[in-house]
């Protein structure tokens, strides 16, 4: 079923929570070769084992269902095992995050599925069209009612913390890749509309990662009202920690919907050969702790084997008291312009 495409979502009482809290699955994207080629290429079969080991890791909190492109969906479902649900889709590419289904929960235990519309991040890739379509397809598996937006609108373009404030980048949303004849106010209005916030936050982003054009989710998220997890870099990083910086600068003088300041806790860069010497490594190379996930119960992220998985370890213990820490070494699958974050989309609980 959908309702009418200018449904209020915000007037009629729905919201987006927060990742904190509860879920009922984690839908997961599997890789597809082909899309990726120039990225994993020789290291695609180890991709798909780290991407086997994400799901198990996910199924033992709660349900992960993975979507696999249909000539895939047996070597997925082999690779998981039985405790992983798989479907065949026709999705050509596995980042789930941005091209998935945003659910909302609303009055009555009502839930929907806003869909926005999806080009491969500013036609970066191609085909598309299998993308384009399974944000619907997954809200029907799902179960729940769709609303449409026509706004281009990645997942992992964006933060909500469940209480009217929601966090994303300049660089990103105000690029004409994705929306030329749309302005800011504009934007903010369908944000609004289609999610239940209140207020928004601009961050500049980071125009240099060329994959997303500096995705929220490589920056800062919200680990509870009033809270912050950052991304932080060292100053021998050179530019990458200079725009870093002036993110925080914005979150240190802003304030949320409820008016409360932020309290900031950094999470380290590792200091990879990419992160450290960039020249050396692909561009796209997401090897950064902060697009970690979070499930009933545990928050998951990369494992890099490098000194700062500790501090991240201890960064996430902090910011998440009583869920287990999960660290997995899956760093290949950063190798093709994303991580776990982005490649995942939470179901929340009807509440």
């Amino acid at each position: 079923m959908q309702r009418e495409t200018s449904f209020n979502c915000a007037a009629a009482g729905f919201r987006m929570p927060a990742e904190w809290e509860p879920m009922a699955a984690c839908w997961l994207g599997w890789p597809v070769l082909e899309n990726r080629e120039e990225l994993w290429g020789e290291h695609y079969e180890q991709v798909c084992r780290e991407f086997a080991l994400l799901a198990q890791t996910i199924a033992k909190y709660q349900r992960c269902i993975v979507t696999a492109f249909e000539p895939l969906a047996e070597q997925a479902r082999e690779l998981c095992g039985p405790t992983v649900e798989v479907v065949a889709a026709a999705a050509e590419d596995n980042w789930l995050r941005d091209c998935g289904p945003i659910f909302l929960n609303g009055p009555d235990k009502q839930q929907i599925a806003v869909v926005y519309e999806f080009n491969a991040w500013g036609e970066k890739y191609s085909p598309y069209d299998g993308c384009k379509q399974i944000g619907g397809d997954i809200a029907r598996l799902a179960e729940v009612e769709i609303v449409r937006s026509s706004m281009v609108l990645e997942g992992g373009s964006f933060y909500v913390d469940g209480e009217g404030t929601l966090l994303t980048t300049e660089s990103c949303l105000l690029n004409k890749n994705r929306n030329p004849n749309m302005s800011k106010e504009q934007i903010e209005a369908e944000l609004i509309r289609t999610l239940g916030v209140e207020k928004i936050i601009w961050l500049p982003g980071n125009p240099a990662e060329t994959e997303t054009d500096g995705h929220i989710d490589g920056i800062a998220s919200f680990t509870a009202p009033g809270k912050i997890l950052f991304n932080s870099a060292d100053a021998d990083m050179g530019e990458y920690y200079d725009c870093m910086m002036a993110n925080r600068r914005v979150l240190e003088e802003a304030t949320d919907a409820k008016g409360r300041r932020f309290e900031i806790i950094d999470l380290p860069t590792p200091r990879t050969d990419t992160t450290l010497n960039p020249e050396r490594g692909n561009e796209r190379d997401c090897d950064i702790y902060s697009n970690y996930i979070l499930v009933n119960g545990a928050v998951i992220s990369t494992a890099f084997d490098v000194p700062q998985d500790a501090i991240a370890r201890k960064a996430f213990e902090q910011s998440f008291p009583g869920r287990v820490v999960e660290l997995l070494p899956v760093t290949t699958i950063g190798l093709g312009g994303g991580s776990l974050h982005c490649s995942t989309q939470q179901q929340p609980a009807k509440a």
